[in-house]
Order: C-alpha cells, then sequence, then structure tokens
C-alpha cells in the first residue's frame, strides 16, 4: 500500500513537471518547444522570444508553481487544525485582512507621504498593505481564540467568521464611496492574478513557501497524531498548544504573502488536499507532499485557462478556481450532508 503511495506521488509529480514546460509554451503569444530551445541557446538571435520567456512566462510559471504549494499545504494544515475538511487558508481571515489593508491602502492613498510612491516602496506598496492586513488580522482572531494561554480552535472559527464580516463591511463601504478608478482596481485585485509575477516577487515568496514546506514535512507524525485528538497527542508527546501557533504562524505568512502579490484566489486551499487524501489517505507522510504538488499543478493549469480562453485578453484567475472550486464544494455539502444522516 505504501509503494502504490508512493508511486502516485511520483506520477503527480512527473505531470507537474511536465505541465511547467508545457505551461511555458502557452499564452497569447505561443511559443514552441524547438523556439525555447533555440532561444537558450542562442538568446542574441532569438531576443523578443528571450524577453517573453525571462520577464513573463518562466516568472509567472515560477509564481504560480509557488503560490499553489503556499495553497495546497496551507489548506492540508488547516483541515488538520480544525479536524474538519471544510476548513481552508480563509478561515483565519488572511484574504478578508489582505482586502480590508489593500482597501485602507486606496482610501489614504492620497494622503500617504510621496515617498511612498517611488523606488522599491512604490513596488512593495500595494503588497506591503495586504501582508499588513493579514497579519493584523490573524492576530486579532488569534488573540480572541487565545484562552488561559490555549489557542480554542472552535473560538477560532466564530472569531474569524465575526472579524471577516466586518472586514466585509468595511470593503462594502469601500466600494461605495470609491471612484470608478479605485473600485476598477480594487476589484480586479480581487479576483487574482499571476500577471504581477516578476524576479522580486519570486525572490520574495520563495524562502517563505519553501519554510512553510519544510515546517509542515517536519512537523508530519505530530499533525498524524493531531487528527487522533488533542488529548491523544499530548499523551503521546506532543506540544499541541505550540504546535497550533506555529502552523497558524507558517500558514499566515505563505498565504498572507501569496495574496498581497497575486489577489484572493478561491478554494485551491480547500479542494486540493481533498483530491490529495482521495488519492493516498490521511497519512501526513504522503498527504502533505500530494498537497503541495496538486496545489501548483491545478494552479497552473487554472492559469493557463485564464490567458487562453479569452485571448489575447486575461480573464482573472480567481475567476476560473472559482468556478472549478464551488461545484467541487456543493458536493463536499452535499456528501457530509448525507454522512450525517446516514
Amino acid at each position: 500500500m505504501t509503494g502504490l503511495k508512493k508511486s502516485a506521488i511520483k506520477i503527480c509529480f512527473v505531470l507537474l513537471l511536465i505541465s511547467i514546460v508545457l505551461n511555458i509554451t502557452i499564452g497569447a503569444f505561443s511559443i514552441s518547444f524547438s523556439e525555447i530551445l533555440n532561444t537558450l541557446l542562442d538568446p542574441q538571435n532569438n531576443k523578443i522570444y528571450y524577453q517573453v520567456l525571462m520577464d513573463i512566462r518562466i516568472p509567472r510559471v515560477a509564481l504560480g508553481v509557488l503560490v499553489g504549494i503556499a495553497f495546497g499545504i496551507s489548506g492540508a494544515m488547516m483541515q488538520t487544525l480544525f479536524k474538519n475538511p471544510l476548513a481552508d487558508p480563509s478561515i483565519i481571515g488572511v484574504s478578508a485582512g489582505a482586502s480590508a489593508g489593500v482597501v485602507l491602502f486606496m482610501l489614504l492613498g492620497n494622503f500617504l507621504p510621496t515617498l511612498l510612491y517611488s523606488g522599491f516602496l512604490s513596488y512593495l506598496s500595494l503588497p506591503l498593505s495586504a501582508f499588513l492586513g493579514s497579519v493584523i488580522t490573524i492576530f486579532a482572531i488569534y488573540k480572541l481564540a487565545t484562552i488561559y494561554n490555549k489557542v480554542a480552535v472552535t473560538v477560532m472559527l466564530l472569531a474569524g467568521i465575526a472579524i471577516n464580516a466586518m472586514l466585509g463591511a468595511l470593503v462594502g463601504l469601500f466600494t461605495y464611496v470609491s471612484t470608478e478608478e479605485e473600485l476598477k482596481s480594487f476589484t480586479f485585485w480581487t479576483m487574482g492574478s499571476l500577471a504581477n509575477a516578476d524576479m522580486k516577487v519570486i525572490l520574495t515568496i520563495f524562502p517563505i513557501v519553501v519554510a512553510t514546506y519544510i515546517f509542515a514535512i517536519r512537523k508530519k507524525v505530530e499533525l498524524n497524531l493531531m487528527l487522533l485528538g488533542e488529548d491523544e497527542a499530548k499523551n503521546s508527546g506532543v506540544n499541541a498548544e505550540k504546535l497550533k501557533k506555529q502552523l497558524i504562524l507558517f500558514v499566515s505568512l505563505a498565504i498572507g504573502t501569496s495574496v498581497a502579490f497575486c489577489g484572493i484566489i478561491g478554494f485551491v486551499g480547500l479542494v486540493v488536499p481533498h483530491i490529495a487524501r482521495l488519492i493516498v489517505g490521511s497519512n501526513h507522510k504522503f498527504y502533505l507532499p500530494l498537497s503541495a504538488i496538486l496545489g501548483a499543478f491545478i494552479l497552473l493549469w487554472a492559469d493557463s485557462l485564464a490567458r487562453v480562453i479569452i485571448s489575447p485578453a486575461e480573464l482573472p484567475i480567481g475567476i476560473i478556481t472559482s468556478l472549478l472550486g464551488a461545484p467541487f464544494f456543493l458536493w463536499l455539502l452535499i456528501k457530509n450532508r448525507q454522512s450525517a444522516t446516514s
């Protein structure tokens, strides 16, 4: 059985590698495999292709892989933490907090110093505001859920729902008072996109995603024990409170950074862990790596659809993931409802 699970992971990994190569060729400006090879071997005589590959395609594919891994691994850990197959990273307020941060930045933009609109700070201003919004929101939810130095998962869930609703009202107020240009910019950001990919973004996200993946893999045994219940995990020597705090921290960093640069991309963190669980089961030794691979795989192909479905224009990737993820979510609800009544 273990051999079959390892084989499934290897097959999915090979499919991901093939998808990476294929996605470099896909877009409004089509590039064949032979043109890619010629460009890499002789960039001077293929300057247009080289510019497309190095400035657009390769960074975009790399960003899709990193963000997909972040959502896949974070969704898997969230479902383990809450012991709920319907949990995903947005439950701890990452997306809502990021949206609120962007809203406040747009509302206060005219009053901020000119320094924020020049040089490196101009590049970071929007993602930094989104990241700070998500971090502050997560911290507020975490403090509300901490009772006698212990994180109450149920209270965290309820606090997340309440604060998400409050921030949703703030975003709604912004849409009412904003100008047409501000509204258009914010609406496009909330739909998600990998179009802002460049090497600076890759280098910012890469260490955070790698650190999150390494943390998850190193904690695979503890996460398996957490599935049995906190009391059972504590009896087996797991510091459940420390593990929960670390898990929330890494998920917040990975998803907060991803959302900050790419906007809101829904359902990936919910759908991917389910597919991984159906293939290899709940053992985190196999479940976590496969969640990371499938997250990258699904996000890459969702982005390809976004680029070609209305080519040469581009559809926001959040629309694609929602169209794919919403029916899956409804299927999960129906399945859980049938299990509860049987």
